[in-house]
């Protein structure tokens, strides 16, 4: 080897903190860089012969010795040049110079992108690494910066003065002309600056303004979809929304009000239409967990191939037709709050087990994972079979409906609950004629005991469905007995309701509203429609008591 190679391989030893010895053929030692050996190996220096463990590596060949350093021989058909370093942490992780190939590929893809332009300096300012992009953008062989001051080589880099004070800074610099957005960070041993790290984070100031864009952008996303769940949280039920003068229904809720901060699983038990999901969200509201999500999932609707993965979430590639991204289950998305399960009785017997291992652990698997995570969510279920019955015959886990069966609620049916078809009816009429934007009519009392005859198999959900429907097919301002649908007539007694001449008159209101509400309170319009002249019309209405003003238009 020759005296030129030689010098710089020490001058870039001193800059690697590495030792570096020379060998004659023979194994004695020609030259060294003897301030690095004078203290850490004092009995190796020039002249002496290599202790045999190292003289016998080959070229390419490697060892550890006493324990802190790694030893390295390097050659063309024999040794000829042996390198000391200290071990460091990188070698337990990639093993010397890169031993395990996964990781050491990982280290070079860091170091050779093209993007990232890394360089380390020491305090006085010398480069002690560059990257190869660094290295490319300077003009510069691989090596050729080591022991080279930074400064002359970019007057406008600030790394400099951040490994003279020791302060980081985040800097906009023009290097060989062209603008750069950089972070410089101080290294430090032992609470003392040993030297700076700079990194350029971006190519131009145009890189960052598109990243910025995309922030902004996201932002605005995100502001958008916090304003919907706000929005989605304030039409939530609460206790107040359920209405009821029923005194059996006020002593459900009371219980419910009380149960509602614990942890207790909650089983609401109801026919179908009473109003179970209405309970389930007021009792997340009471709860000290309103903050978070109230997710609802209906086992009934989802086909059981699908259910497990819709409650349990899935990893990627998962199975066939899974999102490439994988999908979070319900349990996870209902952390920190409640989670609803309605129709608990139609889940299927598998995944009973599964939701009883869930409930005990409070761990899930995603579909195609491979480790558990954590959930924390509150259970309230929901269900109009006879849970008893099913598992008294095998087709409901005894132990899972044990589990869940913490705090019964059974919500009565409608036809239990007369005395709130009128509440309850004047409520549906009001909120549907306001979001429509139509008149407001009432209901005669002839009307409503009709209402609380009616034996509501659908229960509050049919009363809800069929107030909606009047409000658009009704146009009067008074809903009679004869404005109900066909089923409210079946089986009923006929009786009298007032002499010929009362009904007579009843009728006759009945139509001369209705003329006015389609005419829009037009009176000759009204008059026309109804077939008489339009003063024998006022003097019905003053006869009759008929507000001519329904939308104040008087022609």
């Amino acid at each position: 080897m020759n005296t030129i190679t030689q010098a710089s391989a020490l001058r870039k030893a001193a800059y690697c903190r590495c030792g570096v010895v020379f060998l004659d053929k023979t194994g004695h030692i020609i030259t060294l860089n003897a301030d690095f050996f004078e203290e850490t190996h004092p009995n190796i220096k020039k002249g002496v012969l290599l202790p045999e463990k190292l003289r016998s590596l080959g070229p390419g060949q490697w060892t550890f010795w006493d324990e802190d350093w790694f030893v390295q021989a390097e050659g063309q058909q024999k040794t000829e040049v042996v390198i000391f370093r200290r071990i460091r942490v990188a070698d337990k992780i990639l093993g010397p110079y890169g031993n395990n190939s996964i990781n050491e590929e990982m280290v070079r893809m860091v170091l050779d992108n093209p993007y990232e332009g890394l360089s380390v300096i020491d305090t006085k300012g010398k480069v002690t690494m560059f990257s190869p992009a660094n290295e490319k953008w300077f003009g510069l062989e691989s090596g050729g910066g080591m022991g080279l001051s930074l400064s002359q080589l970019a007057p406008g880099t600030h790394l400099t003065k951040v490994a003279r004070t020791g302060v980081g800074e985040r800097a906009v610099v023009d290097l060989h002309g062209e603008t750069k957005i950089t972070i410089n960070l101080p290294v430090r041993k032992d609470n003392r600056v040993i030297g700076a790290f700079g990194r350029i984070l971006f190519q131009s100031p145009e890189q960052l303004e598109k990243l910025a864009d995309r922030v902004r952008a996201m932002e605005r996303k995100v502001e958008r979809y916090e304003t919907l769940l706000d929005e989605m949280r304030r039409h939530r039920f609460s206790f107040e929304n359920i209405l009821t003068q029923n005194p059996d229904m006020q002593r459900i809720i009371e219980q419910a009000r009380r149960i509602a901060a614990s942890s207790a699983t909650v089983l609401i038990l109801g026919e179908s239409g009473t109003g179970k999901e209405l309970f389930a969200q007021a009792l997340h509201e009471a709860s000290h967990r309103r903050k978070g999500p109230f997710v609802a999932i209906n086992c009934g609707a989802i086909p059981h191939t699908l259910i497990e993965s819709e409650l349990f979430g899935y990893e990627e590639g998962a199975f066939s037709g899974a999102s490439k991204k994988g999908k979070p289950g319900k349990f996870e998305l209902a952390c920190d709050g409640t989670l609803f399960l309605d129709e608990i009785g139609e889940l299927p017997i598998d995944s009973q087990a599964k939701l009883l291992r869930v409930l005990e652990e409070r761990k899930i698997d995603r579909l195609g994972g491979t480790a558990p995570i954590a959930v924390d969510f509150r259970l309230v279920v929901a269900t109009n079979r006879d849970l008893t019955a099913l598992a008294n015959s095998g087709k409901f886990r005894s132990d899972l409906f044990y589990r869940i069966n913490e705090f019964p609620i059974e919500i009565p049916p409608l036809r239990q609950r007369l005395d709130d078809i009128p509440l309850l009816a004047e409520h549906f009429l009001t909120k549907a004629c306001q979001q429509e934007g139509l008149a407001m009519p009432k209901f005669s009392e002839e009307a409503i005991k009709v209402l609380m005859s009616y034996e509501w198999p659908g229960n509050v959900r049919e009363l809800r469905s069929l107030i909606r429907q009047m409000a658009w097919k009704f146009q009067g301002m008074t809903v009679e007995l004869h404005n109900l649908p066909q089923a409210f007539h079946k089986e009923r007694k006929v009786t009298m309701s007032g002499t010929l001449e009362e009904q007579l008159a009843r009728a006759e209101r009945n139509a001369i509203e209705t003329a006015l509400q389609t005419s829009n309170g037009n009176r000759a319009l009204a008059a026309r429609m109804l077939g008489i002249h339009r003063t024998a019309l006022y003097k019905k209405m003053n006869r009759l008591g008929v507000d001519g003003t329904l939308s104040g238009h008087i022609p």
